[in-house]
């Protein structure tokens, strides 16, 4: 889902993110994007250039200080490689209830950021350009990992171009494992293995420590994208494909039981935040990194993230991968983010973000000039002593650029690694991804499913969820065509 914010988050970092992660919006008809100057790459000689402009969504705001030093480096590069191409900024990120306007009315900025989720919906209402011969100019179309480019494909063309991955792991405040005693002798917190040692550990945390132990968010559709891993891990279903019909299934005893065990956590362990209402970016990265919550569901784009916001020492923070179920195997959701044109792109601007995406250094490209962006980003983050070396999810399949991501990484590498070791050997292994139709709402249906069982004591998660697999059915999957 989100990264953002997220899906996030992480560009938010966002991954922006994120969690946190998006899309933004551009002004301006198709007239007036041609009375900018939409002609012309650089494929001729100088002589022959014309000037192009383009809208970039997800620009730093002004507290991500990173973030901006970063593209003022990357913009600098752009003036000095393709002077006939201006580049205009754009901070909206995408959501649910913004886009659709935005989109509708034509205000899509010329490159925008949306997530896995969103992508057939933008694709059947012809809100995206068609990319593919720029795909397979620039080669992105034989480096992305193929399983991730089907998701920007139909008919065989290419409308976006899959930007970032990520799957769900487990974030841990290492402050107050230790004020717990629940790290090892060198300093590794003891992770939980299974959602019930998960629940326990978080008892012991607030017992020792009278923080929170384990934050679970309930609104903005985050806490429904976090219970999907623990519905899964328990055996849960949430849509199924009957006689070519979609059908709503996640109030089986499977998904009950795994409601059930959101809401233990609030009255039988007692350990999450009083506050029964809160997200991801406003209030877990807060308490996360204050010291006020001992664990969370997360990915590793958001650890920048929470240290800009809080100050957290960089040394403060481990990963490792989700606990195990009932089902007994891993689990974790598959999401991420993706790059796509407005579908009133002319073929010179979409050049223009091609080049824009390779001197910011996503490019399949291997050389030092391709290398240069991702490269700044590294040593920006370590120059401001936020988190360099653990790596998450790979979108490039070519081991060349791999390995000069990895040299990279170990430049400029500034925390313990075995801090993250388990995040990264076994945070990929059982992943899925997100539910194919309507994925954004459903997360908010399940939001209140949790605000129930944990603001009602003798709230029955039956019967919730019962009620909410009707209204989703009746709202959305009969309604698909």
């Amino acid at each position: 889902m989100k990264k953002g914010y997220a899906k996030k988050l992480i560009g938010t970092l966002a991954l922006t993110l994120v969690l946190t992660t998006a899309l933004a919006g551009c002004g301006g008809s198709n007239a007036k994007e041609a009375n900018n100057g939409n002609a012309g790459s650089d494929k001729g000689n100088a002589s022959e250039t014309k000037q192009v402009t383009i809208k970039v969504s997800n620009w730093p705001k002004p507290n991500e200080e990173a973030k901006i030093k970063q593209y003022e480096q990357i913009m600098a590069q752009m003036s000095t490689n393709y002077p006939e191409i201006t580049v205009e900024k754009d901070e909206w990120g995408y959501d649910v209830s913004s886009f659709l306007p935005k989109a509708a009315s034509g205000q899509l900025p010329t490159l925008y950021e949306t997530y896995f989720t969103e992508t057939s919906k933008i694709i059947n209402a012809n809100y995206a350009a068609d990319i593919t011969d720029m795909m397979k100019e620039y080669g992105y179309d034989k480096a992305i990992n193929p399983d991730l480019l089907k998701l920007v494909t139909k008919d065989g063309k290419y409308y976006g171009i899959p930007k970032d991955g990520y799957n769900i792991a487990m974030m841990y405040n290492i402050n107050l494992f230790k004020e717990a005693g629940l790290v090892d002798e060198n300093g590794v917190p003891k992770f939980p293995k299974t959602y019930e040692e998960l629940a326990t550990t978080a008892q012991t945390i607030k017992e020792k420590t009278g923080k929170a132990g384990m934050f679970l968010p309930t609104k903005s559709g985050q806490g429904g994208w976090m219970f999907m891993n623990i519905a899964w891990a328990y055996g849960a279903e949430f849509e199924k494909q009957v006689d070519g019909k979609w059908q709503a299934v996640f109030n089986s005893p499977e998904a009950v039981a795994a409601l059930q065990y959101v809401k233990d956590l609030k009255w039988k362990y007692d350990v999450l935040p009083d506050n029964n209402l809160v997200d991801v970016t406003n209030d877990m990265f807060r308490m996360f990194g204050t010291d006020q919550v001992a664990m969370s569901f997360g990915n590793i784009d958001w650890l920048p993230m929470i240290q800009q916001q809080t100050k957290m020492s960089k040394d403060n923070v481990a990963m490792s991968a989700l606990p195990i179920g009932p089902i007994g195997e891993p689990v974790t959701l598959l999401g991420g983010g993706l790059y796509m044109f407005s579908p009133n792109a002319t073929p010179e601007q979409i050049d223009a973000g091609f080049k824009w995406l390779k001197t910011y250094g996503f490019t399949p490209e291997s050389s030092e000039e391709a290398l240069s962006g991702w490269d700044i980003e590294k040593k920006t983050l370590a120059d401001q002593d936020l988190i360099v070396g653990p790596h998450g999810l790979r979108i490039w399949t070519d081991e060349k650029r791999i390995a000069e991501e990895d040299k990279i990484l170990g430049k400029y590498s500034n925390v313990n690694l075995d801090l993250f070791r388990d995040y990264m050997d076994n945070g990929s292994k059982g992943m899925r991804a997100e539910e194919p139709v309507n994925a954004q709402e459903l997360y908010q249906k399940l939001d209140i499913a949790l605000q129930t069982v944990l603001t009602d004591k003798n709230a029955d998660p039956q019967k919730i969820l019962d009620k909410a697999v009707e209204e989703f059915q009746r709202d959305y999957l009969d309604k698909v065509q």
